[in-house]
């Protein structure tokens, strides 16, 4: 028994020994292909962007959110990855990188801000709403003229104006003189004067007319002007007063 039991603890030794080595020893190798990313987010100031959302995908997928502008994420297998930057009132943005080797790989992306949107045209201003003192029961008129000059006839007066019809926007009467009208103007009206019969001129300013049938005037508001009949008389008129308040 005392020469065997040498033996058997040399055996024990040898077949041991390699495995305690294995436990007791150098640390294992590192594993192959971990990849940090460290990921940076500003805008076209220099500035960074919190709280934008990457969104990593390749031979892993990974979601988080910029905090201060940095994030990273680490220990992930090397391969091909595209990254993708979403923030609100940004231009998002995608980046595709290919990671090999242990040494952190520095992502530095710069998000442009969105335009503003366009400025949109002005609303056309609403139009004025009539007076309340311009609003006339307007009905529509048809006339026999010469019957109506002839019912309504100046005769030998100096002259007589005949109203015809008003409307909110002015009105309409026969005018027939036999001695001439002073100089006047109309401030809230223009008025367009058609001849039906007679003779006569008419003064505009410094413009004169010959007035006869089938002549057309218009006298433009403010315009200080005189009627003058001539020698066929009476001069019969037509005039039509647009913007003057009327059925009063």
């Amino acid at each position: 028994m005392l020469k065997v039991a040498p033996a058997v603890l040399l055996t024990t030794v040898l077949f041991t020994s390699p495995a305690v080595a294995q436990r007791r020893g150098a640390a294992p190798a590192p594993t192959t292909g971990s990849v940090t990313f460290a990921v940076s987010v500003q805008d076209s100031t220099g500035a960074p962007i919190p709280n934008v959302a990457v969104t990593l995908t390749g031979p892993v997928s990974r979601n988080a959110r910029t905090e201060g502008g940095r994030i990273a994420f680490e220990s992930l297998p090397a391969g091909a990855y595209k990254f993708r930057f979403d923030k609100e009132g940004f231009v998002p943005l995608e980046r595709e990188l290919t990671a090999r080797g242990a040494a952190p790989i520095d992502v530095k992306v710069t998000l442009d801000a969105l335009p503003p949107p366009p400025t949109p045209p002005p609303a056309p201003a609403p139009s004025p709403a009539p007076t309340a003192g311009h609003v006339v029961n307007a009905k529509p008129v048809a006339i026999d003229m010469p019957a109506f000059i002839e019912k309504y006839y100046v005769g030998r007066a100096a002259g007589k104006t005949t109203a015809i019809t008003c409307a909110t926007g002015g009105d309409a009467s026969l005018l027939q003189l036999n001695d001439g009208l002073a100089e006047h103007t109309h401030a809230d009206a223009d008025e367009f004067i058609y001849v039906i019969a007679g003779q006569g001129a008419v003064r505009m300013g410094d413009r004169n007319e010959a007035l006869g049938p089938g002549v057309f005037i218009l006298v433009p508001r403010g315009l200080a002007h005189v009627i003058t009949p001539g020698a066929k008389k009476p001069l019969v008129m037509l005039t039509l007063r647009a913007g003057e308040q009327c059925g009063g």
